[in-house]
């Protein structure tokens, strides 16, 4: 079912935040945010004949408004990085279309993974592996529509099923980024422990 993915990763992302992150400003918001794209999700409105998702349009302001924090080489470097993942993006929805005979595993899966990996090799820091991945996958689904319509073939943009994409990938990010601080949090634990011994 589209929007399976979203829904289901949505709320345990919202669980988590809430019952066991620490509670002060950025908890509060993330889990507004998580809450608001869950509901705008059901609403679409048509701006320029375009049908998008108010959860779209919502990713979209607040992901730019992060984008555009950046100064000097690091807003042209991140402007290239979204640039191509935007356009890889794009194109990985039009050999979907046109030649669907490659895919050898589901596509919202393959995608996500290819996103992930693009975003690992443009960045190290999770916060900006993360922002690039929205950024392009907002850009990415209205450039495959803006394409499509000029060959009066209508797509939604931000549907369900590219917010299943955004959040496998998004998920598979987080599961990354516990990966990597997983060993040092066992570490600190295990010293701890070691001068407890000690005394």
């Amino acid at each position: 079912m589209e929007g399976g993915y979203f829904y289901w990763l949505s709320w345990c992302l919202w669980m988590i935040y809430t019952f066991f992150a620490p509670k002060n400003r950025v908890r509060l918001l993330i889990c507004l945010y998580i809450l608001l794209l869950i509901t705008l999700s059901a609403h679409d409105v048509t701006i320029y004949s375009f049908h998008m998702s108010l959860a779209y349009i919502l990713m979209l302001m607040v992901s730019y408004s992060f984008a555009m924090k950046k100064t000097g080489i690091s807003f042209i470097y991140f402007a290239f990085a979204s640039a191509s993942m935007t356009m890889l993006y794009a194109a990985f929805h039009f050999l979907l279309l046109f030649d669907p005979v490659w895919v050898f595993a589901e596509a919202t899966w393959l995608l996500a993974l290819v996103l992930l990996f693009t975003s690992f090799v443009l960045y190290r820091s999770f916060y900006d592996r993360f922002l690039v991945l929205t950024v392009s996958c907002c850009q990415g689904d209205f450039l495959y529509a803006f394409v499509l319509k000029q060959f009066s073939f209508p797509h939604p943009i931000g549907s369900l099923l590219f917010l299943d994409g955004w959040a496998l990938a998004t998920a598979c990010l987080f599961i990354w980024e516990w990966l990597e601080q997983l060993p040092m949090y066992i570490d600190t634990r295990f010293q701890k422990r070691a001068k407890e011994a000690k005394t």
